[in-house]
């Protein structure tokens, strides 16, 4: 009953916003029948929101919003400090469930073809924005569920009678409010735009089932504005701290029950306690008389609040499921830059780059795939297209038929990331397939070739496993940094150790002209990095590995873009990416941290749940956050008994 007066509240600020719009189709002559044209330049007008829109909401101040508790339990520890810390946050621009309502002037442009001028798309650009926001009107398909996350999302539009409705998927982790309470990555939003000259209305409903027990419907009315001008918003971010770099790298946030401003607005505005701590509950008119017969508090204190909804069990309920037996029915590839592709679904990602010197594999999924990844390999092979011929005659008697004329598929080297049978069980049956054909010499010699290769330690590990012989690594290295003997693909590949990261064997691959990281699962899209602490693994060199990627990284502008992370499992990301994986378990370092300084038993610190506001997002996996936790502990009690 509850949600059915939600979505009425919603969709009657839509039906509001379309029963005051006057009909805009083109009456008559030549483009009769056009769709609304809501492009120009427009100004928000501020309302009863200004102060959330402009100054910022205060700690604590959550009503609005149908928060569950592992929103709250991250809203709760967040310090706004951490934007000074963080290269990601000193330039994040607002996410598309927030932006429209944010008081930045905006410019909207058509797009269109130029064949028949045809309407494909708009483009959306605000104030402080990292370029424009493309909501494509030409029906294209979404994207690939490997594609990139982005502040924006991808956007696809269409109008119903003078409405534009607008769905935006693959947007990154980012907030509902600025005060921490956080979106996540598979949040998604729905926007209604209307116009009413001089006047347009945004409605934007969030659906976040990781941190909201509802859908959030907000809106904001803009005014045209000939006059006004974007200007460009040159962000650059820079290390304030001084003497800060990524060994001593930091995140400001308060220990859970330690944040001493949850009472601050109760206190200034005489309001009920938990009206400000948000719900859904708190949002409708039957719980007036609830929040009238509670007293504000008096005086600012510092709570210790408990957190206990079904937001708080998602781990557990995971970790009580059996480990799903493992599929490979489906096998997908996805670009992600220069001759660089991945390959998902046949256990761990694999990345391959292809080209005219054949095929370098960064992993090889698990045997059982093999046969697929091969003819996966195979399909993006035939897909590609010969280079454009220099600006000379060509040797050639017939240049279409010599340019088109493929080589047979040659897989040269798989190079390995680490000892996890998801990633390097494929290597026996790849290296024995007729499409392996080793860099260097053949028969005898070739063992002097590199085939497969690892850190030496991997190796070691993979010994342990009892590989198949045709699977364990012909070639390995002991330095920091490994370089291929020689350009593949027309660009430098380097391999590069992270010591006590997962284990002690870890590398990662940088494809150096294509700007590709391929990491293996020291980071991974939606889960906690299984660390093996009886191999070598700790959470101080899972940190430090990912500190390390993350130098490797540049940015195309506002802390998105640039650098493509290629992830052990998940989609592609970026250094944004990989900064928030960086940054929850640096979070949950420190708070494991201060229960061992405390003296508690792994069982108590499992009882107090330190992962509770990031389980929505990376403890979906079964058994994976009970080890991710315990491997915590492990590593920082030992390095404790030193």
């Amino acid at each position: 009953m509850k949600s059915f007066t939600r979505f009425g509240i919603g969709g009657g600020v839509v039906f509001l916003a379309l029963a005051g719009t006057a009909p805009m189709l083109a009456q008559g002559g030549k483009g009769a029948g056009s769709p609304t044209d809501i492009s120009g330049t427009w100004r928000k007008i501020g309302q009863e929101d200004t102060h959330e829109r402009g100054s910022g909401p205060d700690p604590g101040e959550y009503w609005g919003l149908p928060v569950n508790d592992a929103a709250r339990m991250r809203a709760d520890t967040y310090n706004e400090e951490w934007v000074s810390t963080s290269y990601i946050l000193q330039c994040r621009p607002h996410p598309t469930g927030y932006q429209p309502l944010g008081p930045d002037p905006m410019r909207i442009e058509q797009l269109t073809t130029p064949i028949n001028r045809q309407l494909i798309a708009y483009r959306v650009s605000y104030d402080e924005n990292p370029g424009d926001r493309m909501i494509w009107l030409d029906g294209r398909p979404g994207l690939s569920p490997l594609a990139v996350h982005t502040w924006e999302g991808f956007s696809k539009g269409h109008f119903k009678g003078d409405t534009l409705i607008i769905e935006s998927t693959h947007m990154k982790e980012a907030f509902h409010r600025r005060n921490g309470v956080p979106s996540s990555f598979r949040a998604t939003t729905i926007e209604h735009i209307s116009l009413d000259e001089p006047y347009l209305t945004w409605v934007v409903t969030t659906y976040d089932d990781d941190y909201l027990t509802e859908p959030v419907v907000r809106s904001a009315t803009y005014i045209r504005a000939p006059n006004v001008q974007i200007p460009p918003y040159p962000c650059a971010a820079q290390q304030e701290e001084i003497g800060a770099d990524a060994n001593n790298y930091r995140v400001p946030n308060y220990f859970m029950g330690e944040n001493p401003y949850l009472t601050e607005v109760a206190v200034k505005y005489k309001v009920p306690l938990d009206g400000v701590r948000g719900g859904a509950e708190t949002t409708y008119p039957e719980w007036r008389a609830k929040g009238m017969a509670e007293k504000p508090p008096t005086a600012q204190y510092t709570l210790k609040p408990t957190y206990t909804d079904a937001s708080t069990k998602v781990a557990e309920q995971a970790d009580a499921r059996p480990k799903r037996a493992p599929s490979y029915d489906k096998i997908d590839t996805l670009h992600a830059g220069g001759n660089v592709y991945v390959i998902a679904g046949a256990g761990g990602n694999i990345a391959a780059s292809i080209g005219g010197d054949g095929v370098l594999l960064v992993d090889s999924g698990a045997e059982q795939a093999s046969d697929k990844v091969i003819a996966a390999i195979e399909s993006i092979n035939k897909e590609m297209r010969p280079q454009e011929r220099p600006d000379s005659a060509s040797p050639f008697a017939d240049t279409w038929q010599a340019t088109h004329a493929f080589a047979p598929l040659n897989i040269r080297t798989i190079i390995n990331t680490g000892p996890l049978a998801d990633h390097v069980g494929g290597n026996a049956k790849i290296r024995n397939s007729k499409e392996f054909h080793p860099l260097g010499v053949l028969g005898e010699e070739e063992q002097g070739s590199e085939i497969i290769l690892a850190q030496e330690n991997a190796a070691r590990r993979m010994g342990e496993m009892k590989l198949n012989d045709d699977g364990t690594p012909t070639n390995t290295y002991f330095s920091a940094r490994y370089n291929m003997h020689r350009f593949f693909n027309n660009q430098a590949v380097q391999v590069m150790h992270m010591d006590n990261a997962l284990t002690d064997g870890d590398s990662v691959v940088f494809f150096r002209k294509s700007d590709v990281i391929a990491t293996g699962d020291i980071y991974i899209a939606d889960q906690y990095p299984p660390i093996d602490v009886e191999r070598g693994g700790s959470i101080d060199g899972e940190i430090t590995a990912l500190n390390k990627v993350f130098d490797l990284c540049v940015t195309e502008f506002m802390a998105q873009g640039g650098t493509v992370i290629i992830p052990g499992h998940g989609w592609l990301g970026d250094a944004a990416d990989l900064g928030y994986y960086r940054d929850m378990l640096t979070v949950i370092r420190e708070r494991i941290q201060k229960m061992v300084d405390n003296k508690m038993t792994l069982a108590q610190v499992r009882a107090a749940k330190p992962t509770t506001d990031y389980d929505v997002e990376y403890g979906r996996e079964p058994g994976g956050t009970a080890k991710f936790v315990e491997a915590v502990y492990k590593s920082l009690s030992a390095k404790k008994g030193k």
